[in-house]
């Protein structure tokens, strides 16, 4: 009868520590991370960059930020652009154009030297 005794007591430990680990590892995945990754960008800090003008002129959107602007992103989704994302092309001279489409929504972000992501600004091409 002891051996079923540790027997028992060996499978009840084990499996309290296949649960404990378990439960560790679930709320380490799970709890927020406060590490930096580089690979999305930081969006909601403070910026060190402005977009002061959106103007449209004959379906060309025109961009004048200043500070520190780096790049720009213009999508027709809400949607914060990763880092990464084809859509961020460059500011030079705080400056910045491209081509939109008419009856269309459009959501501009800039980025900063640090790239620090801004807050979407809104523009609306509406064609005749």
């Amino acid at each position: 009868m002891k051996a079923n005794n540790k027997t028992t007591t060996f499978i009840l430990l084990t499996g309290l520590l296949i649960l404990g680990v378990f439960t560790t590892v679930l709320a380490f995945n799970l709890l927020p991370n406060n590490e930096s990754n580089s690979y999305y960008g930081k969006y909601g800090k403070q910026i060190e960059a402005k977009i002061e003008t959106l103007t449209v002129n004959d379906g060309v959107l025109e961009i004048t930020t200043s500070g520190y602007a780096k790049e720009y992103c213009v999508k027709s989704t809400k949607s914060v652009p990763e880092d990464t994302n084809i859509c961020w092309k460059e500011i030079i001279e705080n400056k910045a154009s491209i081509s939109i489409y008419r009856d269309t929504k459009y959501y501009v972000w800039i980025k900063d030297t640090n790239d620090i992501i801004s807050e979407p600004k809104t523009v609306n091409y509406e064609g005749m």
